[in-house]
């Protein structure tokens, strides 16, 4: 699980911060992220318990990132506080997020590397999706798309969400981040829902997703890891483009130029990066160009 970063994870999967049980469980090794949840599967009685719990398992060799509760809260200042100095943490998912001084003012609290996956579940969030993406400590933008159906009173039709899903792709790609995260599947056990909203987030450049289930996580990695036959095409291409000094090559009866290139290089060390197997010679990691440069590489 820990060796696939925060920028790559595909599936991140919540486990209740008070279930110190099942943070080490061989059923969630497939997952690419832990995330242990402070937040809403935690009931008040027990919040001290699941703070105690998941500071020792960060700070005793373990490793995940944390879920906090709703920033500019009590709660949320008390769960940072708990876990902000441990070894082991990895980052912060901070849910309801609404505006980029709420992301800086959890980094603030944070240590130097340890960064912010912002939990946009309201309106207020999506119309300030792109302030959010740009916010230093963001490394990636996630959708509550449970929360945002209640509160605008959806009855949970994925072309409803339409809009809420592509301001999220566009905000995090303006502001040179990878493709946000999409909400969870709510019944672990309807497979077929899962293959169906997996489908239709991965289409809109989604590259991840939140998972509340081991069981869920298999097919989330495979329907974000690259597809075969975009591999097949990413090698053409770059056997092409290392047989010519041309800018612009001919594939499949297509001209492609730097910018495939670029691409068919990036899905390469994609797939290695998920699957050992895929390494290849070409496979160096090369990131998509970027529109603009994120504030956290310009600022100290």
């Amino acid at each position: 699980m820990n060796r696939i970063g925060g920028v790559d994870a595909r599936t991140w999967l919540l486990v209740p911060g008070d279930r110190p049980h099942e943070f080490s469980t061989t059923e969630g090794a497939e997952a690419d992220a832990l995330v242990l949840d402070l937040s809403y599967t935690v009931a008040p009685e027990s919040v001290d318990l699941a703070r105690s719990a998941v500071a020792e398992h960060l700070s005793t060799g373990g490793s995940a990132w944390v879920q906090v509760n709703g920033p500019g809260t009590d709660l949320c200042r008390g769960d940072v506080r708990a876990v902000a100095r441990s070894s082991g943490l990895r980052g912060i998912v901070l849910p309801r997020t609404e505006s980029a001084e709420q992301v800086r003012d959890v980094k603030a609290q944070l240590r130097a590397g340890v960064m912010i996956v912002a939990l946009v579940e309201t309106s207020a969030g999506i119309e300030n999706a792109r302030a959010i993406a740009a916010a230093y400590g963001t490394l990636r933008l996630a959708f509550g798309s449970t929360d945002l159906e209640r509160e605008l009173g959806i009855m949970g039709e994925a072309a409803a969400l339409l809009y809420a899903r592509s301001r999220l792709v566009i905000a995090s790609r303006a502001a040179g981040l990878p493709g946000p995260i999409d909400g969870p599947t709510v019944d672990p056990d309807d497979m077929v829902r899962l293959g169906e909203d997996l489908r239709h987030s991965a289409g809109l450049g989604f590259t991840g997703k939140l998972c509340l289930h081991p069981q869920q996580v298999r097919m989330t990695n495979s329907a974000f890891a690259p597809a075969q036959n975009m591999l097949a095409w990413a090698r053409r291409v770059l056997a092409a483009s290392r047989a010519s000094p041309a800018s612009a090559v001919r594939v499949d009866g297509e001209i492609v130029d730097w910018w495939h290139i670029d691409a068919a290089r990036y899905l390469v060390a994609r797939a290695a990066l998920f699957d050992p197997t895929e390494a290849r010679p070409e496979g160096s990691v090369v990131r998509p160009l970027r529109t603009c440069p994120r504030r956290d590489e310009v600022r100290p």
